[in-house]
């Protein structure tokens, strides 16, 4: 109890509050229970960015505005809801072995020495309104349960991903689907569903009052998994962690690229772009399969004269050949199967690609 008098009189030194106000929030504490902070902000006595800016302050620790910020699914599931309403703190992101904690209250270290232990990770704590975490609790901690009910929902899939951590042609150890999170889970489903669709795009988009996902097949873009309202933000932040892309940047364009496996071994990259929107982040995944690039020219449909009179252009010592058309009709595929056609021993090619996609 040191401690919080301590915060009061602290408060009051800085003229946040006086000490009537102070006495009136300690009835309320002791009447109500709770923080004396929370009460001292129920009572209006005190602003709730005023009393983040002033804690961060006194214990030295940044602070932060969770509206601004998306947090990191990977770290959300490393502490439980139920820990989070307890203590009044939210996991924010998490690099290696360390983990950003937002905190209502930097004061108490026991919470900080127990969440250490916890999630056996580093604790970096910053500090944020209990309002603004609050908000945040039921944000990204509501969506588990739509997000379990809509994968399970969607047939299991033999499919199992293991996503990269570390650049975009390195492929890591499997994740264990059960100690996944359910926006993990969500965005592997999405991406399996995509893949066995035969998509050549994936489109996340954002609305005012809704988002959707959808998949360009043959050419068309079709609504093919309905998202749990509200989870836009923690699907957007769940593929630019994937992509290697900075999650805390939400106003600049970005780029990026993944790489999955499946079971069966074979391996399947995506281009990934993102956008800022009026309404959020809109995403496009480019599916590259590889196993899909067909090199061999006789077999891309051209009729025999018009194989014939490409082959010719392509065989001259000079000159440009410009191949056009609208997304998923060939381009890369036929530029692919140009270069197959011109490749040999004698032959040296080089290539200006911008993205590289294959």
């Amino acid at each position: 109890m040191a401690a919080r008098k301590g915060l009061g009189e602290l408060l009051v030194r800085q003229n946040l509050i006086n000490m009537d106000q102070l006495e009136h929030a300690k009835r309320e504490q002791r009447n109500h229970g709770g923080r004396l902070t929370t009460a001292l902000v129920k009572m209006g006595y005190v602003n709730e960015s005023d009393l983040a800016e002033f804690l961060g302050q006194q214990y030295k620790v940044p602070t932060i505005d969770l509206s601004n910020f998306e947090l990191d699914p990977e770290a959300i599931k490393l502490v439980g809801r139920q820990v989070c309403e307890k203590y009044s703190v939210i996991p924010v992101s998490k690099a290696g072995r360390n983990l950003v904690v937002a905190f209502a209250d930097p004061s108490n270290i026991y919470v900080k020495d127990d969440l250490a232990i916890l999630t056996r990770h580093k604790i970096e704590p910053v500090v944020a309104s209990e309002f603004a975490i609050n908000n945040a609790i039921e944000k990204y901690y509501s969506l588990d349960n739509k997000f379990q009910s809509i994968v399970s929902e969607i047939e299991d899939s033999d499919e199992a991903f293991i996503s990269n951590t570390q650049q975009a042609d390195v492929v890591v150890d499997e994740v264990e689907s059960g100690e996944d999170g359910p926006v993990i889970k969500f965005v592997n489903v999405m991406l399996s569903e995509a893949i066995k669709a035969r998509a050549s795009d994936i489109h996340i988009e954002p609305y005012e009052k809704r988002f959707r996902i959808r998949f360009r097949i043959d050419g068309i873009l079709v609504e093919k998994i309905q998202p749990p309202s509200g989870a836009a933000s923690a699907i957007a932040s769940r593929v630019k962690i994937m992509s290697k892309m900075d999650i805390g940047e939400r106003r600049r364009p970005q780029d990026g690229r993944l790489k999955v496996r499946m079971k069966n071994g074979v391996e399947i990259d995506f281009r990934v772009n993102c956008t800022p929107t009026l309404f959020g982040e809109k995403i496009v995944l480019r599916i590259l399969d590889k196993s899909n690039l067909q090199v061999d020219l006789t077999k891309l449909g051209m009729e025999p004269d018009d194989l014939e009179n490409f082959k010719k252009a392509l065989y001259l010592p000079q000159g440009m050949i410009l191949i056009t058309g609208p997304t998923g009709s060939g381009k890369t595929t036929t530029i692919y199967s140009a270069l197959g056609e011109l490749n040999n021993p004698e032959t040296n090619i080089s290539t200006a690609e911008d993205p590289v996609e294959f």
